[in-house]
């Protein structure tokens, strides 16, 4: 994917993840997406971030799902740090991961690098990103 993409993904994901979150899976058209937040909201580089799942979407029971968590700049493809988390069955998930010392400020991107591996997008809906936007102090 390259940046422009990722980047509307993330500005959808930002914009419309409270509603999408929200929805049922079964929902024709619409699929549910986590809401993500990241906290400190403003971590400088090299400190610890939980990424937690603010509205989750649920996991089936029987897949064993493992999720790549992923953070790294808002206009680079590139992940700088990553950790691995087994949501709950409801798809719930909090994970420690290090804010790399090598980012530089401004916006950074948490994201499940994973997501639809293991939920379903269906042809013709329009599936965002599993991600949160923040920013990422000197």
């Amino acid at each position: 994917m390259n940046v422009r993409r990722s980047a509307v993904a993330v500005t959808l994901s930002v914009l419309l993840g409270a509603t999408m979150a929200a929805c049922a899976p079964s929902s024709p058209g619409q699929v549910c997406v986590p809401e993500l937040a990241v906290t400190p909201e403003d971590p400088r580089p090299g400190r610890i971030v939980t990424v937690q799942t603010v509205r989750a979407c649920p996991v089936a029971a029987d897949e064993g799902v493992r999720w790549e968590i992923r953070i790294q700049p808002e206009d680079a493809t590139i992940p700088l740090a990553r950790a691995f988390v087994e949501p709950e069955a409801d798809g719930s998930f909090a994970v420690r991961i290090t804010v790399p010392p090598t980012i530089g400020p401004g916006p950074a991107i948490a994201h499940i690098a994973n997501y639809w591996e293991s939920a379903t997008c269906p042809d013709g809906a329009s599936c965002a990103a599993a991600s949160v936007t923040f920013d990422v102090r000197e």
